[in-house]
């Protein structure tokens, strides 16, 4: 199944705490300072979505959510987004287009922020990880392989030191790249990204739920 979602103003939220509809165009804007504005398609279906390609022009990013457990209405954890690179929205929509790349753990990094904008002074006093002080982003793994970017992964660990350590997991293929000029386009010029839910982040930074131990 899938539906679309439009955005007229592609900034990240500070107000909102949940999995929105627009949650990938928002990572889009946010992660190459995009100004083009997107639609976003969201996909039920993993098997899909695995298929499914972002385009440059209209602007399509596709979003795909992964729940805590197989559960009925389970929260979600994880947010995959495809998305566009900043040289192939520059190429497309020209040098206004886009930005420095911040990263998927940049995207991440506003998501914490976000998530605690979004608490209530009692939340953010109870707060674990020093009140949110103490989550680190750990730098991105990035593969330029599809099916390695699908494979599985802790999104989320407890180091030794007790630091919530959060992971991104990226595919990047520059479009300008010159090994990936003879491909075809809907391989070149793609930034994929899984992401921490703010859902899920909340309820890890409330204890609701436990990260991956270190031990």
């Amino acid at each position: 199944m899938l539906v679309s979602s439009c955005s007229s103003t592609p900034k990240i939220s500070t107000t909102s705490f949940n999995t929105a509809d627009r949650f990938c165009v928002d990572a889009q804007a946010a992660i190459v300072t995009s100004k083009v504005e997107a639609r976003n398609e969201i996909y039920t279906d993993v098997a899909a979505f695995t298929k499914s390609k972002p385009v440059a022009r209209p602007l399509i990013t596709t979003q795909y959510v992964w729940p805590e457990s197989a559960e009925p209405n389970a929260q979600p954890m994880m947010v995959s987004c495809k998305m566009k690179t900043a040289d192939h929205l520059v190429s497309e929509y020209g040098a206004e287009a886009a930005g420095a790349d911040i990263g998927c753990s940049g995207v991440n990094a506003l998501t914490l922020q976000r998530v605690l904008d979004s608490m209530t002074p009692a939340e953010r006093r109870r707060a674990l990880f020093k009140r949110g002080r103490n989550v680190v982003m750990e730098t991105d793994i990035v593969t330029t392989m599809g099916p390695i970017w699908l494979e599985p992964y802790a999104i989320a660990r407890l180091d030794e030191s007790g630091t919530l350590r959060l992971q991104a997991k990226a595919m990047r293929n520059d479009w300008l790249d010159p090994r990936y000029l003879a491909a075809p386009p809907q391989f070149r010029g793609t930034r994929y990204c899984h992401l921490v839910a703010p859902e899920y982040l909340r309820r890890l930074l409330l204890g609701e739920v436990k990260p991956v131990s270190a031990s």
